[in-house]
């Protein structure tokens, strides 16, 4: 036998000890992660349906298909994402030079305007808010936010944006949220699980009310709309404090921290969960329903149009009557559909 027959059959031989080396950490990192999900997932009555289904994972054939750190990440958060979608996996292994890293989701905020997007005046005197994150109450964020509201304080009504809100801050939901209330007012409740303990998030008292009923807030939602921006929503629309319009949210109503697993891995695991104190349950899976259905992609001219109509009898200036009047014309023009039995 030839030497390059012996260099095939060595070759073969450590091929198939890699692939088995890697298919061992694989199956060691599932079972780290489900270890862990056992031991911290809040929901305690479904890990024994999260637990199957990782397991079925790991006798399929695409588990044994994946070759890289990343992929099995990636799977694995796949897999997981079908129970609660704040769930996540990620590689992270000191040895892993050549992965980008990721900015974190409230440092890109806080270099980004906490995630103001746009703050104007509509036609018609209709305030418009766009931002796609609740950032972490810093002095900073807060005065933006504070800025906002105040540039929009002699408006008639009020749009805000959570379309394309991935969410964040439990804190920036209670700060934003203080300037609609004019009493103390109790917005939502978060059990954990690992303290066995309720805590409980009201308006701040120390913050001036800007917007207090029965100023007019409406909340454009979408299925991009996720996690303290489905919180907000959802506080909103039990507190009778705002009409939502939009299409179903995303679903994610448990916060979550990091967790180590084994071999370079972290999970990202839901701790705790909301708790409305008015609907005593929460928006997980099902995503927060919003009053007017439409979609998303026709919120904002549907929600502007339903402020202007709103408020045009209890305008008393005579040019922004005018002005309402020409806009909701123009709003039916290119939108009719949206407004089927309104005639000016």
């Amino acid at each position: 036998m030839g030497l390059k027959y012996w260099f095939l059959i060595i070759t073969c031989v450590w091929c198939a000890a890699a692939v088995a080396r890697e298919e061992g950490v694989n199956s060691a990192v599932l079972l780290s992660l489900l270890t862990t999900i056992e031991e911290k997932y809040v929901l305690t009555d479904h890990t024994s349906q999260i637990k199957q289904a990782l397991l079925d994972y790991q006798n399929s054939e695409a588990f044994y298909a994946i070759k890289t750190p990343n992929d099995l990440a990636s799977q694995l958060t796949r897999e997981l994402n079908t129970f609660d979608k704040h769930f996540t996996v990620q590689f992270v292994s000191d040895t892993n030079q050549s992965a980008p890293q990721q900015e974190s989701w409230f440092k890109r905020l806080n270099r980004n305007n906490s995630g103001f997007n746009k703050v104007e005046v509509l036609e018609g005197n209709i305030g418009y808010i766009d931002f796609w994150g609740f950032a972490s109450l810093t002095e900073a964020s807060k005065a933006t936010v504070s800025s906002a509201l105040t540039f929009l304080s002699n408006t008639d009504a009020l749009i805000l944006d959570l379309r394309n809100n991935g969410g964040g801050s439990a804190e920036m939901v209670q700060y934003l949220s203080s300037h609609f209330f004019a009493k103390k007012t109790h917005l939502n409740s978060f059990y954990t699980r690992q303290t066995d303990s309720t805590s409980e998030f009201w308006t701040f008292e120390n913050v001036e009310t800007v917007f207090p009923a029965p100023f007019s807030v409406y909340i454009l939602i979408s299925n991009n709309t996720f996690s303290a921006a489905e919180e907000f929503a959802y506080n909103f629309k039990h507190l009778g404090r705002a009409t939502l319009v939009g299409q179903p949210s995303k679903g994610g109503a448990n916060p979550w921290q990091w967790f180590d697993i084994e071999h370079g891995y972290r999970a990202g695991i839901p701790v705790a969960m909301a708790i409305n104190p008015i609907t005593e349950t929460n928006w997980e899976g099902v995503g927060v329903i919003p009053h007017v259905s439409v979609n998303s992609e026709n919120a904002l001219n549907k929600a502007y149009f339903m402020a202007l109509q709103n408020i045009r009898n209890n305008v008393n200036n005579e040019f922004q009557r005018n002005e309402i009047k020409r806009k909701l014309a123009e709003l039916m023009k290119e939108e009719s559909s949206l407004f089927p039995t309104f005639s000016l």
